[in-house]
């Protein structure tokens, strides 16, 4: 039903005790959820710049379940080396590696095929394309992980309508052509 909804998903996976790994410089809606909401409930972050990798690998402990990566971030437009982050990230702890793509879009980067085991996007923003739609989309590889994402997300009601689905399916029809439009400007 959004994109916080989708990451409430991932982080309600979960459990107290558990940290995460996350980008210093991320949307001010994964970063409430993340210190303010989930925090509560015994879930830990560390928010380290992923762009500096030996300060990432050092942030990783051995409760790390999630290393949570935006790129390009926001709202400072870093961009940060998923295939280095993921081979950190499965190597160090065992843990996924979420990337937020929503800016990037799919049309301009594809983090599954780069090591990646979940991809988020918000598609309020470019895959919507419209300014008339909220939602949000989990993709991976891992039918396991999809199923467990796949039930948290109805257990918590974050699912979309009939109507914004189809009004994000509009959107993606376009979305190559508005995406290169942006890369030109």
């Amino acid at each position: 039903s959004s994109g916080c909804a989708a990451t409430t998903a991932v982080m309600a996976s979960l459990s107290s005790g558990d940290h995460v790994v996350c980008g210093d410089d991320v949307y001010g809606g994964t970063f409430r959820l993340f210190d303010k909401v989930f925090k509560r409930f015994g879930i830990e972050t560390t928010f380290v710049d992923h762009t500096d990798l030996v300060a990432t690998e050092k942030a990783f402990k051995t409760n790390t379940k999630v290393c949570w990566v935006e790129t390009p971030t926001n709202p400072m437009l870093k961009v940060v080396d998923i295939a280095a982050l993921a081979n950190i990230t499965h190597r160090t702890s065992g843990a996924i590696m979420v990337v937020d793509n929503t800016f990037a879009t799919p049309a301009l980067q594809l983090p599954l095929t780069m090591g990646a085991d979940v991809v988020l996007h918000s598609t309020t923003k470019y895959l919507g394309g419209h300014s008339d739609v909220v939602g949000g989309v989990l993709v991976g590889n891992d039918a396991a992980l999809k199923d467990r994402l796949a039930f948290l997300q109805n257990a918590l009601g974050g699912t979309p309508g009939p109507m914004d689905c189809f009004l994000t399916l509009r959107g993606t029809k376009t979305l190559h052509l508005r995406m290169q439009r942006h890369v030109e400007n």
